[in-house]
């Protein structure tokens, strides 16, 4: 990795860690199109920053960090506001939650025990975090005007759940199956 963290696809990073707080101030004050639009904007950088990086060699410990924390950010943020202003069920939301809290605390204390963690998305993970800020954007258009949900959110919200689960569950199958393989082989620290 080429390790120039100050860079393009950093600074993109950067500004959609950046725009986190103004979708959420915009929610709060209700204006809706305006909210739709920043995160649509914050969510399509994520595909760009990644992109970039690859095509100019700029990948960067750092910013595959701030990438992670720049998603959660968004998602989490946009999810629990929205869900607030009654526009997401408390049942959508509680599983997201539940998954991005286990695979961050069951990450800490890997690395914890382990004393490294390297973090490799799953495809399945990377499908919940695609579905999960489609459903924001959709949810945002909606309250915007700029959709009609004409029967299809419903469908949405279980789709966007059973993603959650399945991902959450598939991640701890992951990460004790490493656990285990590193204890058998004698490299965990005991505590």
């Amino acid at each position: 990795m080429n390790e120039r963290v100050f860079n393009l696809p950093n600074v993109v990073t950067l500004l959609r860690l950046a725009a986190v707080p103004g979708v959420g101030w915009l929610i709060l004050h209700q204006r809706w199109e305006a909210a739709c639009w920043l995160f649509v904007a914050a969510a399509v950088s994520d595909g760009v920053d990644g992109m970039l990086a690859r095509w100019l060699d700029q990948l960067t410990q750092l910013g595959a960090a701030l990438d992670s924390v720049a998603d959660k950010a968004l998602g989490l943020v946009t999810l629990v506001m929205l869900t607030q202003v009654g526009a997401i069920p408390l049942w959508v939301t509680l599983p997201i939650l539940l998954r991005d809290t286990v695979i961050v605390l069951g990450a800490l204390s890997y690395r914890g025990l382990a004393g490294h963690l390297e973090i490799r998305p799953t495809w399945l993970g990377k499908t919940h975090m695609f579905a999960e800020l489609s459903l924001l954007a959709l949810v945002l258009g909606t309250l915007a005007g700029l959709l009609t949900p004409d029967g299809w959110l419903q469908p949405l919200f279980v789709g966007v759940f059973v993603i959650a689960v399945t991902s959450g569950v598939q991640y701890v199958w992951i990460w004790s199956a490493k656990a285990r393989r590193e204890r058998e082989s004698g490299r965990l620290n005991p505590r």
